[in-house]
């Protein structure tokens, strides 16, 4: 085997229909191609997360962890009628806008209480100053961040005096 043969690019065409651009062996489209077909696979994606199937899905998984996971105290606060209007009444405050990142709330009604109802009074968990509407990667991101502060030395104590304000601020820096 000659020197040139073993060192040669492995190279093959282009994926994409009747192009024949050549690419290495490790990439599937050629610069112009892979562009489009990235853009395509993000509108396949985000119209089956918009699609009656993947909310049905969603509001599968949602209800068997409300019966299997969330503890019944928890379960019975979220499904009062007091919570309910709080909620709605947030929710319509709020413009159904997530207050980081100002994406409009479409598929459900997230409303989250600024410090955590856990650790809240039952006046504190109705009360509309401790509520703010987020949307589901804000919502998600927060209660990661809640989960490892409450792990720390005094994390809940911490978690009780972090305002509206210093979420903002975190969560902002977070998505960036």
């Amino acid at each position: 085997m000659s020197y040139h043969s073993k060192h040669r690019q492995q190279v093959h065409e282009c994926g994409w229909p009747l192009c024949h651009a050549i690419v290495s062996v490790g990439e599937r489209y050629c610069a112009k191609h892979k562009a489009m077909h990235e853009q395509e696979w993000q509108a396949k994606k985000d119209a089956y997360h918009k699609s009656k199937l993947a909310r049905a899905i969603k509001a599968q998984q949602a209800k068997q962890y409300d019966q299997t996971e969330r503890d019944p105290v928890a379960r019975a606060f979220y499904h009062s009628k007091q919570w309910t209007k709080v909620r709605d009444a947030t929710y319509a405050r709020d413009g159904a806008t997530c207050q980081v990142c100002g994406n409009v709330v479409q598929d459900r009604k997230i409303v989250d209480h600024i410090k955590p109802r856990a650790l809240c009074s039952p006046q504190e968990a109705l009360d509309s100053a401790n509520l703010w509407t987020l949307c589901y990667r804000c919502h998600y991101r927060k209660t990661k961040l809640e989960q490892i502060i409450s792990q720390q030395p005094n994390g809940d104590n911490k978690l009780k005096h972090l305002d509206k304000q210093w979420w903002t601020k975190v969560l902002k820096e977070k998505k960036q």
